[in-house]
């Protein structure tokens, strides 16, 4: 083993731990620590994490070993976007309604060779005019596309037929009626009103997770399936009828397992809303707040199920064996799409609207996509959940001003407003957000 080539990948399972832990720039957050300069955070990361550091090198000597040696996977794992860019968060097109539709699906399981898998990907996706986030690991696949409903029917006919469906019931192949076979693809790739434009382009990578949890070792395939006898995975109706049985009780708690700007224009009844920017900082919330969790029943949601399977799968290993844990099987969508041919003696306990990673921004129980809104505007507070991006230059948050109080641009506080950046380099909004997500979990 050639000693540079070791002390690269050290160097750089060091780095992705310390990057778990960044805000931005020039911030870091850490055991209940901040840290203002790079040379702080990588003493603590060094001195204090070394197994977490020890977990991406054995990842990181893994994924060498399976990747080929032609550089064929290189073009799958650049930036995607320029540095400080982020996606659009509004649409407008012409496509005739009902002639095309978004699938959203993921699934956990071992892929050997990543870029032949991406290849694949770029050529249906290019023959059939497909736009979206195509996400591609050693651990499974997470994908969002969007296309015409004929594109959208050969691709569910292709991609059922790779091996990673071998031993599912989605392919046309089985010979199995073809009204069976549409309903479990319905529940599986969850189709939605959208089209192609809802994303820029087709975009196709190889990561390290399909879900960016940062601890490699602690949730990889085999945590996940270990999880999988302890963490119930409960269907739309039975999570519904569970959250009903286990309300008042005080040894339950519901917890959204999204970000911040999501469960803020959209949450069940009664959940518990981490106030934390991306879903690698979701250990640390659990980390921090385990003595007011364990011993819980827990029920857990997100948007279709894939951050759930990982942050149930990591309380399993960090809890107390009496903590009992559940997810909603599918997410936010099969439950609404449950909610839609539900009979009206159950009525819904979402509230609001789920925030999608497309121009779409949210969609609502209503096939209008109108909800009564749960957030307000910031500046005026009248109900408003449609979001506009900050128009300062160094920061993308989302803000929330409704159609009287936006302006060409908008800020999202006086500090973004004025360009002003504190010493921690972060604007007032999110210094803000900062204090919120440390703040401990109070249960009774």
């Amino acid at each position: 083993m050639p000693q540079n080539l070791a002390r690269k990948i050290r160097s750089v399972a060091a780095q992705r731990v310390i990057g778990d832990k960044k805000i931005n720039d020039t911030t870091w957050q850490c055991c209940g620590n901040q840290y203002n300069c790079h040379e702080g955070i990588g003493r603590h990361v060094h001195e204090s994490h070394v197994a977490e550091i020890q977990q991406w090198q054995d990842q990181l000597w893994k994924e060498r070993e399976q990747q080929d040696n032609n550089g064929s996977s290189k073009e799958f794992r650049r930036r995607r976007a320029p540095k400080g860019g982020s996606d659009p968060i509004a649409v407008n097109c012409e496509c005739p309604p009902g002639t095309s539709q978004v699938i959203l699906f993921y699934k956990y399981i071992k892929i050997d060779d990543p870029a032949k898998y991406a290849h694949q990907h770029q050529k249906i996706g290019e023959q059939l005019d497909l736009t979206g986030k195509v996400r591609i690991a050693n651990e499974g696949v997470n994908i969002t596309l969007g296309g015409t409903n004929q594109a959208m029917e050969a691709y569910l006919d292709w991609i059922t037929t790779t091996d990673i469906f071998a031993t599912d019931p989605f392919s046309k192949e089985i010979g199995t009626d073809l009204k069976a076979l549409n309903d479990r693809r319905y529940q599986f790739f969850k189709p939605s009103k959208g089209c192609r434009h809802v994303f820029a382009d087709l975009s196709i990578k190889i990561v390290d997770e399909i879900c960016p949890l940062g601890r490699p070792a602690r949730v990889g395939l085999d945590q996940l399936s270990e999880a999988s006898d302890r963490v119930q995975k409960l269907e739309p109706e039975e999570f519904h009828d569970m959250l009903l049985k286990h309300r008042d009780k005080e040894d339950t708690l519901l917890i959204d397992t999204r970000n911040y700007y999501e469960s803020r224009i959209g949450l069940f009844q009664g959940a518990l809303t981490p106030q934390i920017r991306k879903f690698s900082r979701f250990p640390d919330y659990v980390d921090r707040n385990r003595q007011a969790l364990e011993g819980k029943t827990i029920f857990t949601y997100c948007t279709g199920g894939i951050r759930c399977e990982k942050a149930t799968a990591y309380m399993h290993q960090v809890l107390s064996p009496d903590t009992k844990i559940h997810m909603l099987k599918g997410g936010i969508h099969n439950y609404i799409e449950w909610c839609k041919r539900n009979d009206s003696d159950k009525p819904s306990l979402w509230l609001g609207k789920n925030y999608v990673f497309d121009a779409r921004q949210a969609l609502a129980l209503a096939d209008d996509d109108s909800s009564p809104p749960v957030s307000v505007c910031q500046r005026c507070g009248v109900q408003w959940d449609i979001y506009q991006k900050c128009g300062s230059t160094h920061c993308h948050l989302l803000v929330l001003y409704c159609t009287s109080c936006a302006t060409d641009k908008v800020y999202c506080c006086n500090d973004c407003k004025s360009s002003i950046r504190g010493d921690d380099g972060v604007c007032e909004c999110e210094r803000k957000r900062r204090a919120e997500e440390m703040k401990p979990l109070e249960v009774h």
